[in-house]
């Protein structure tokens, strides 16, 4: 198992890319496809991290003579789990919180399906436990690029799937042979897709308990009926760079809407068959996948709200607005956020469980919470840059080539001056907090960090149900207070 180098990602995917659409054609070159390059050398840069002197003894670890990407480790312990969350600090302070889709998210997945093997998948059919291994075994020793797909297409939500026209709009096994499970039918939003050499899926939810919507599986994205159709590029437009565009010439990551056209899936990639009992413990119960995935969304968001925070202090230094009262309690808000997404971080992996299987298992309730709460305190974040900012944000030159022109730089380096800052450092800074909260990228983001794990209503909604023994405990409190107050006598 080696824990693989930038090259060796490219190399891969240009043996194996998937077959991907964008803007009416099909791609024959995603490694210089416009669309794709910046995500894919991103993407190889951080692979590069595992070989650097300063961070190799974090990123990866010793396993059968070689290294291993630390993130596919199973963690067995608290300090297990801590080293984890130390390398994925590495990873996204490289990454400042953005691309959220790195090698990282997926690969844990992975390793959470190993660690369940038994108790889970292989529970009633053992063949599915050895799948959970093989497709382990098969991701760590490539140090494979994963993407996944876990939401049905938003096509009616008031009718189950079975009851639409077309049963087969939300991926659903048509027929089982001997070779496999033949799939048809859509998920969105696969982030990462067009440049992935695997894909998990699963349905996140039992929208309907018919046993044809019961399957999960991980299998090559360039599988025979995997087609990917991209969405529009947010990279800067032809003519800027990063000057203009400092986050989206960086960290803009592709989306894709995946369908499965009669693709059939080996068995040796299927983890869930028509197993309906085994969908909303995929998420909630057995293998806890909400746990896992909100534990590592707020690690990300720790570096962005790293960098949100920064970002948003050097504003209010560049237009002397840093001592306003209004102006001090915004920014006093940022630090709330991100102290409480660390000290849940923290929390998450002290108040953790060992697993009767071994596993070390983040807290959920404090997991989930956390990252529910930055459902609404991320886009409250980018508003606060937007407010600090003002009209800062848009009286900005076109492009570079403005202060490269000896005629129009006198009247730049005047008028567009900061307090202690040049003009040129104060439009960097201006550049890159358009680019974060206003560009189609630093949209993206927010929407993404608003609804990627669902409608924060609904999301917020369900805490009572989800944590219904935590609910019990707070009302129990109540109440037996309530019966040590007598009662008036009749």
């Amino acid at each position: 198992m080696v824990a693989r180098r930038g090259e060796d990602y490219i190399e891969s995917l240009r043996q194996r890319q998937p077959t991907v659409y964008y803007d009416g054609r099909r791609v024959d070159d995603v490694l210089n496809h416009p669309a794709f390059k910046i995500p894919i050398q991103t993407l190889a840069r951080i692979y590069d991290l595992q070989h650097d002197p300063r961070y190799r003894d974090r990123l990866t670890i010793p396993h059968n003579g070689d290294r291993m990407n630390i993130t596919y480790m199973i963690p067995r312990s608290k300090e297990d789990l801590r080293r984890i969350r130390e390398a994925l600090n590495i990873i996204y302070d490289n990454l400042l919180g953005f691309f959220g889709r790195c090698y990282d998210y997926l690969n844990m997945w992975v390793a959470i399906f190993a660690a369940h093997a038994w108790d889970f998948f292989g529970d009633r059919d053992k063949r599915f436990g050895e799948n959970a291994l093989g497709i382990y075994e098969r991701c760590s020793g490539n140090d494979t690029f994963l993407t996944h797909a876990i939401v049905a297409p938003m096509v009616d939500r008031s009718r189950k799937a079975s009851e639409l026209i077309d049963p087969y709009i939300q991926a659903a096994i048509v027929e089982k042979n001997s070779r496999g499970v033949l799939v048809r039918g859509a998920a969105m939003v696969s982030t990462a897709a067009p440049y992935s050499e695997e894909i998990i899926y699963f349905p996140n939810l039992l929208r309907d308990p018919h046993p044809r919507y019961a399957l999960a599986f991980v299998c090559p994205s360039n599988l025979d009926g995997i087609k990917f159709i991209a969405r529009r590029s947010f990279r800067p437009r032809e003519g800027y760079g990063e000057f203009e565009y400092p986050i989206s010439s960086r960290f803009e990551e592709s989306d894709a809407f995946v369908i499965f056209d009669n693709a059939l899936i080996p068995w040796e990639d299927v983890l869930i068959c028509e197993d309906v009992d085994k969908i909303i413990p995929m998420m909630w119960g057995g293998v806890y996948m909400k746990a896992w995935f909100n534990y590592h969304f707020n690690i990300q968001y720790y570096s962005r709200l790293k960098f949100l925070t920064g970002l948003a202090f050097l504003i209010t230094q560049a237009i002397g607005t840093e001592k306003f009262i209004n102006v001090q309690e915004k920014l006093g808000e940022l630090l709330i956020y991100l102290n409480l997404t660390r000290a849940s971080i923290i929390a998450a992996e002290d108040e953790g469980e060992k697993l009767p299987n071994g596993l070390y298992r983040p807290n959920p309730e404090i997991a989930v919470s956390a990252s529910h709460f930055n459902m609404k305190a991320l886009p409250r974040a980018f508003e606060i840059i937007k407010l600090l900012s003002g009209g800062a944000l848009v009286s900005l030159p076109s492009s570079i080539r403005d202060l490269e022109n000896p005629e129009i730089r006198r009247y730049i380096d005047k008028y567009l001056v900061g307090s202690g800052v040049s003009a040129v450092e104060r439009i960097k800074l201006f550049n890159l907090a358009w680019d974060v909260v206003s560009s189609e990228m630093g949209q993206r983001y927010e929407l993404y960090d608003r609804f990627s794990r669902g409608d924060p209503t609904v999301m917020w909604s369900r805490m009572p149900m989800q944590f219904n023994e935590q609910k019990e405990e707070c009302i129990r409190l109540v109440k037996e207070l309530l019966d040590s107050i007598p009662n008036p006598k009749a």
